[in-house]
């Protein structure tokens, strides 16, 4: 689904009502939110709506004034509104059985009513237990890093707006295109920049709609730029690549599989035997991770069903010596299925710099999800025109890698060049450089490798060379 935001600052002149038409007509969006029309909402003309595929489904309420922020919604959609007031719009949408949660948002400019605006959105966010998203113009930066100009941004509304976002756990979504999305038009020292538009969200939604984007389109007849917001309940599943995870390690058969495996006979050149045994040793590696590794999220849960039953025969049949061991053995494998999950995520988040210590095991599942929602390619800029279809967008990409890596190489006549730049490479300082390493440097190199980096193409990476 995609929603468009833009506070568009006045929507009753023909001009800004093309730019709204041409922003509708391109990207197609499900939902279309516009905040400060500037235009009593009963002369908003419907069949021109309508015409666009559009209705509209809900205005925010302002206790007698003409409301600035209007919802809409493609005519098959029916979403159902559950709060609104003077600064947002809250509704629920249903996707095949399942509810998720939309506030649209445009924020006062006064410090003490946007705290009114937090504390009915914190409200909101704890009464409904659903994956939840915020889309809109928070007039609200997170710090300095988001304020263009001379004068320094106050630091109240930045706290505010922190603890909001920390209480309830939200994740700000990056957003591509413009760095700052709103600018005061002013030139000289008075020029200012802020990013004000936004799209956050729980980590709920984030596991609901694995695949999420937004972007800034070109900004016209406003101040503000408009912001896309694109999410999607299925990822498009693609064959995994293989790679070495640590985490194996701390399995004893791991390293009796991997000396069986090197021993396989294989006739060739040293490099033809090392690829072929790690090609080998790759389709063995994945059947005895099914086999006998195993998920490490489901050991976790087996192990904790397991120490909770003999916990249970000791209420009910009394503490003896054999079930305290029995319990002793069940807390230790619960505490080794733990360690393995916290590494599994720690390897998915690739986070370098947490030392060893307490387990961080919901720190990392939350990286690596943020990573995995926003990571995916939802446009393409190709010869000038941006293309969002994901078909052509794959296609696009085979196509490209594959000429290039068809082609034919051209070999050219260097003659000239050699005759112009002379040789700095003296014969000897060739031979040196042209020889094949010592197996003393090849050593020291593959020991200096680091061992949380990514594999390479094979899949194995620094701490599988260093350690087997």
């Amino acid at each position: 689904m995609k929603c468009l935001f833009w506070n568009v600052r006045g929507i009753a002149n023909s001009p800004t009502k093309l730019a709204l038409k041409r922003l509708i007509n391109v990207n197609k969006p499900d939902f279309v939110f516009i905040s400060e029309p500037w235009m009593d909402v009963k002369k908003l003309p419907f069949r021109w709506l309508h015409r666009l595929g559009l209705k509209l489904f809900a205005v925010n309420e302002r206790n007698g004034l003409d409301p600035n922020l209007w919802c809409c919604c493609s005519i098959h959609l029916d979403p159902q509104v559950i709060a609104s007031d003077d600064q947002q719009v809250s509704f629920l949408l249903k996707n095949n059985g399942d509810t998720s949660g939309v506030s649209v948002v445009y924020a006062s400019t006064n410090l003490v009513a946007r705290r009114s605006l937090w504390h009915n959105l914190s409200q909101l966010h704890n009464q409904f237990n659903f994956p939840w998203a915020f889309i809109g113009d928070f007039n609200c930066i997170m710090g300095a890093h988001e304020h263009f100009g001379s004068r320094t941004p106050a630091r109240p509304p930045i706290e505010d707006f922190n603890n909001w976002t920390n209480m309830n756990s939200l994740v700000h979504l990056p957003t591509s295109g413009a760095l700052f999305t709103w600018k005061n038009g002013r030139s000289g020292s008075m020029h200012i920049e802020r990013r004000l538009d936004r799209t956050i969200c729980n980590q709920s939604w984030l596991d609901f709609w694995p695949i999420n984007s937004c972007r800034t389109l070109a900004r016209n007849k406003s101040d503000h730029y408009p912001l896309l917001f694109e999410f999607l309940s299925k990822d498009v599943k693609a064959a995994s690549s293989f790679k070495f995870l640590q985490t194996w390690a701390s399995h004893q058969s791991c390293e009796d599989l991997i000396s069986e495996t090197w021993k396989t006979r294989v006739v060739g050149c040293p490099m033809f035997i090392l690829q072929r045994k790690l090609q080998i040793l790759k389709a063995r590696l994945k059947e005895w991770n099914k086999t006998t590794f195993g998920n490490v999220h489901d050991n976790v849960k087996s192990a904790e069903e397991s120490l909770k039953q003999i916990q249970n025969r000791i209420v009910d049949e009394g503490p003896s010596d054999s079930l305290d061991a029995i319990e002793r053995n069940a807390q230790v494998l619960l505490d080794t299925a733990l360690q393995r999950e916290e590494c599994f995520w720690k390897e998915r988040a690739r986070v370098k710099w947490q030392a060893d210590g307490d387990r961080n095991t919901r720190y990392f599942h939350r990286l690596a999800k943020i990573k995995q929602a926003t990571r995916g390619i939802c446009c393409l800029k190709i010869d000038g025109k941006l293309i969002t279809d994901r078909d052509q967008i794959a296609g696009h990409a085979v196509s490209q890698f594959s000429n290039i890596f068809n082609n034919n190489t051209v070999l050219q006549d260097f003659s000239l060049v050699d005759e112009v730049i002379p040789h700095l490479v003296t014969a000897e300082n060739n031979m040196e450089l042209t020889r094949l390493p010592l197996l003393e440097e090849v050593y020291k190199t593959v020991m200096s490798l680091d061992k949380e980096s990514a594999p390479g193409p094979d899949g194995f990476n620094g701490f599988f060379y260093q350690t087997y």
